[in-house]
């Protein structure tokens, strides 16, 4: 897998395999021992809690400890609090002979700190006597803060007891949970909770952030993520990312690396030219915003292309759009023999397609749409109908295609290009293995949806909002991917940009207006001032 050559524009988002690798490079190889990293790892997570919550003078923590390295981070957390003045109580979920061997250190440490009469008045270890006996215990200091350090990342199957009943015990305190490294139960690699999971408000994860805080259960679940730097190099992070399954996250320096910047002596062909064909009825308003989308997003000349019998609609509403009616057959489809002679002049002219949205399903038309994509040789996007139009036919298209393609299904129209039996827990692997299968960009929309390509790397969408959740925004999502791809962008940043910016977009609006007022239109409306904002400048056009 060749490494993303934005990869520094773009963080990696790392699975626990991955981690581990890194952990063992850095300390085999880079010479930094593992107990240096745990010590770092701990202060680092002690500094983020102060600046959080603190000042922690007088407060009382409580830090639940398991007995791998998670824990380990957790006792060296403890040790900074206490001398930073916090009444600290440890629970050790675990015997103390149980215990890693950095662990272990950090334990003996910290009964050392125990032992100095002013910190020690402010420091108690127990083991876990039962959830009655910890009650008890707790009560009186009146908790600030509860601080998750049971388990990391190797977490694969459910949670057993005491952690299970620990979890449940944790999630019924007042007092806020910060989480080490992962909340306990959650799977680091897919989001899914494992049995039970600590429901924390903030998470500190080490080095980089672990794929599973940002898919399945992980962000509601996590809370706000900060990164801790524990002094494991850039470069490992970097290489150790190209592991299947891990992913890099999407930001605004990527996008303006991406998004091509007008030269002074363009011109409307000169920045792009997009082609949108879809819409039937009742779906006409679809391929309106594509189109809109596309023009949004940098593309100086589009057109859009939909049945006849819903060009007047079509060109009613898109007064800026050339629009071109297409035959239909008797049944209403689109007709697949006269329909790409009909085409021609449009095809051959677009630096980029799109196909679907509203297109429907009436007879002739999926055969319409296989037909463009054996022949067409500009990037293809295919969205809704025609992603549809691919089931059964789709590893066949694969070979006969003359283009790069660009697919965005919702999980609903994955499934039924790959079966209904494909199970989506972990979204990064299956969309990054279908899209090396179909040596495609596929961009699997959901919360936070999936952008795989061809050669294995992966975007994960780091500007998903709940405003997102309305009818039109995949319409909307489909027009300016062709938009970039027209301009010249290379599919995969296409796709992922495309993502970044109507996901930015959503959050512009969502921070004056209601997010649940929010329709498709007011994207098209709000993405121009979000660029200007946050995505201003571009790179240089060649």
């Amino acid at each position: 897998m060749a490494p993303s050559t934005t990869g520094s524009l773009c963080p990696p988002a790392l699975t626990a395999e991955a981690m581990r690798a890194a952990d063992q490079y850095t300390i085999e190889e880079y010479g930094l021992p593992g107990f240096t990293l745990m010590e770092t790892a701990g202060r680092g997570c002690a500094e983020r809690i102060l600046d959080a919550y603190g000042p922690l003078e007088g407060e009382a923590v409580v830090v639940l400890c398991g007995k791998g390295n998670n824990g380990g981070d957790g006792l060296v957390v403890a040790r900074c609090l206490v001398n930073e003045g916090a009444r600290v109580h440890v629970v050790l979920a675990g015997a103390p002979d149980e215990l890693s061997d950095d662990a272990a250190r950090n334990l003996s440490l910290l009964r050392q700190l125990g032992a100095d009469g002013a910190a020690g008045a402010r420091l108690t270890i127990g083991p876990l006597d039962g959830l009655e006996t910890l009650t008890h215990t707790v009560a009186p200091l009146r908790p600030r803060l509860y601080v998750d350090a049971l388990l990391g990342t190797g977490l694969t199957s459910d949670v057993r007891e005491p952690i299970r009943s620990l979890v449940t015990w944790v999630n019924e305190r007042d007092a806020p949970t910060v989480a080490l490294d992962l909340p306990t139960g959650l799977h680091s690699d897919t989001g899914a909770v494992l049995g039970v999971a600590v429901r924390a408000d903030r998470t500190a994860t080490m080095a980089a952030p672990k794929v599973g805080l940002r898919v399945g259960e992980g962000p509601t679940r996590a809370g706000a993520v900060d990164v801790i730097d524990i002094g494991i190099p850039p470069f490992v992070l970097d290489r150790v990312a190209e592991r299947p399954g891990c992913a890099r996250q999407t930001t605004d320096a990527a996008v303006r690396a991406w998004w091509p910047a007008r030269a002074s002596g363009a011109y409307k062909y000169s920045v792009g030219t997009a082609l949108v064909v879809g819409g039937a009825p009742p779906f006409s308003g679809a391929p309106v915003m594509a189109a809109q989308a596309a023009g949004r997003s940098g593309a100086g000349y589009v057109r859009c292309a939909g049945p006849d019998r819903i060009h007047a609609t079509l060109s009613g509403a898109l007064t800026t759009i050339p629009t071109l009616p297409l035959p239909t057959t008797d049944g209403g489809g689109i007709d697949p023999d006269a329909a790409p002679e009909a085409l021609a002049d449009a095809t051959d002219t677009a630096d980029a397609l799109l196909v679907g949205p509203g297109l429907g399903q009436a007879a002739g038309t999926a055969q319409f749409v296989r037909r463009l994509v054996r022949t067409v040789d500009v990037p293809l996007v295919l969205d809704a109908d025609g992603l549809n139009a691919l089931a059964g036919h789709i590893d066949e298209l694969a070979d006969q295609r003359r283009a790069p393609w660009v697919l965005t299904p919702h999980a609903g129209e994955f499934r039924r290009l790959v079966g209904d039996d494909v199970v989506l827990t972990d979204r990064v692997r299956v969309a990054q293995a279908h899209a090396e299968r179909w040596g495609a960009v596929c961009l699997l929309k959901g919360m936070p949806s999936v952008v795989a390509g061809p050669d294995g790397q992966v975007f994960l969408g780091s500007t998903a909002t709940p405003a997102l959740a309305t009818a039109g925004t995949g319409d909307v999502l489909a027009g300016q991917c062709v938009g970039l791809l027209a301009q010249g962008v290379p599919p995969l940043e296409a796709a992922a940009a495309a993502l970044h910016i109507g996901g930015a977009a959503a959050q512009r609006y969502g921070a004056t207006h209601d997010p649940r007022s929010m329709v498709a239109t007011d994207l098209l409306d709000t993405i121009p001032r979000v660029a200007a904002d946050r995505f201003g400048g571009g790179r240089r056009r060649d």
